[in-house]
């Protein structure tokens, strides 16, 4: 992209529009609840603005420690690690409030609800207007920074496609090339893609063609601005919970497995056990609108239990709204024995896209997974998660190969990855590959922003059927 095509407000400013947008969003999120619990509070009681002007003045430090804490970077973080790096910089902003307060010993004039409000709400609008910000933005030609691949296999095929159905990633890729084998031929291209891709970031894979690898990273370090070597595209480590080390004479990668902390495990399951008995008052009622509503509309019971895997591989029985005819098994039997299309798409996907065995309002819970409604039961028993890999029954695990062992550390989860992600208008493949990396990366912050996903998907039915 030439320096044209970008906003002429960039170039004055002397830093990316994504920046600038990205920075205009957070300063929205740090002020607007504040200033909206203060005009709250103040219909209330008399408080006085010109009180609160330092504490509006200090939350206007919030893009440079944001800045600092590395939420503006030229490759965004992934979004688990951009929701804690989002919390904890409101937690110090407000921390720096109070210590203000303290030091200048005017605390008492300050209103508790005001602060502690601000405070709690500035944690969901924080990552909710960035999210806004992308998904209106994503797409202008300004958003994103020039990719350029060096690696010309399925794996970075993929990246290609992934990136250009997701600009939000503020990457767009331009050009995809293999390597040579022969160091002077590579060193040729990597000089004709950094003229003609000026500003572009090159991404090499790990393992390159040429025994002397240091010598090309070298180069392309001279060439680029900005490089990226991606591990997962020679099949190398894909987990993003990676820490820089230095031993004193050589660099190292540490990388956390947070599945062997039993300390992790524990408040992943504290929040399980939490979320579902805070869910009871109101979900509750529900679960029984819908039951009576599934008998009203076919004969049958509302609930029914179905053999699925869980942690360990062992057997564990789920619960689900029914949301098909009675003796479902014979009518799919019958469906696939005459419709060879149908068979075909079962085969695929292990599911039909136009069932003829749901019923109406079994369409309904499909298209908002309130179906999975019943599972909160299996969470409280603690044969599933809130978050997790879905349960899968015997007949996938051919389907899962390798990942299958993977599979069976974690406990299945009533949402994950994959659901956020485009559930049914994923492949199989795709399926897989999304539990794999759930796993692999797995973190309670990935848990937070999986659910926080959860409630819009399942509103607008994305990717259902």
């Amino acid at each position: 992209m030439t320096s044209a095509d970008r906003p002429a407000f960039a170039e004055r400013l002397g830093f990316s529009p994504r920046v600038f947008v990205l920075c205009v969003a957070d300063l929205l999120a740090l002020l607007c609840p504040v200033s909206l619990i203060f005009a709250l509070r103040a219909a209330f009681g008399q408080v006085s603005l010109s009180l609160y002007l330092q504490v509006f003045s200090l939350l206007l430090l919030g893009p440079l420690l944001g800045a600092l804490s590395g939420i503006y970077g030229t490759v965004p973080l992934p979004r688990p690690r951009e929701i804690k790096a989002l919390v904890m910089l409101t937690t110090l902003l407000y921390g720096i409030i109070l210590m203000v307060l303290f030091l200048s010993q005017s605390g008492q004039e300050y209103s508790r609800f005001i602060i502690a409000g601000g405070w709690a709400t500035t944690i969901f609008t924080l990552p909710l207007l960035r999210g806004a910000a992308r998904r209106l933005f994503a797409r202008k030609p300004w958003w994103s920074r020039p990719l350029l691949i060096l690696d010309k296999s399925d794996t970075g095929r993929n990246l290609w496609h992934y990136l250009k159905r997701h600009p939000e990633c503020g990457l767009a890729p331009v050009n995809i090339h293999s390597l040579p084998d022969d160091a002077e031929q590579a060193r040729e291209l990597l000089a004709a893609a950094a003229a003609r891709y000026p500003g572009a970031i090159a991404l090499l894979p790990h393992c390159l063609p040429k025994p002397d690898t240091s010598d090309l990273v070298r180069e392309a370090g001279r060439l680029f601005s900005d490089i990226m070597v991606a591990p997962a595209l020679c099949g190398g480590s894909d987990m993003h919970w990676l820490t820089i080390c230095d031993l004193g004479i050589m660099p190292t990668l540490w990388i956390r497995q947070n599945l062997s902390d039993k300390r992790r495990l524990f408040v992943k399951r504290c929040m399980d056990v939490l979320i579902c008995l805070l869910g009871l008052p109101v979900l509750l009622p529900i679960g029984l609108v819908l039951a009576c509503a599934i008998r009203l509309d076919s004969p049958g019971p509302a609930l029914y239990r179905h053999k699925r895997i869980g942690r360990g591989g062992r057997e564990i029985r789920i619960y689900k709204f029914r949301t098909m005819v009675l003796k479902a098994d014979a009518a799919l039997r019958e469906c696939l024995a005459r419709d060879a299309a149908l068979r075909e798409e079962w085969n695929s996907f292990h599911k039909l896209k136009n069932d003829p065995r749901v019923t109406r309002v079994g369409a309904f819970l499909r298209k908002t997974s309130l179906d999975e409604l019943p599972q909160l039961i299996n969470v409280l028993q603690g044969s599933m998660s809130l978050v997790g890999p879905r349960p899968i029954v015997t007949a996938e695990v051919k389907k899962y190969g390798p990942v299958y062992e993977e599979y069976c550390r974690v406990r299945p989860g009533i949402t994950g990855l994959w659901q956020v992600s485009g559930r049914n208008d994923t492949s199989y493949a795709e399926r897989v590959a999304y539990d794999a990396h759930y796993i692999r990366n797995w973190s309670v912050w990935m848990d937070v922003w999986i659910l926080a996903r959860t409630a819009p998907v399942a509103l607008t039915g994305y990717g259902a059927y």
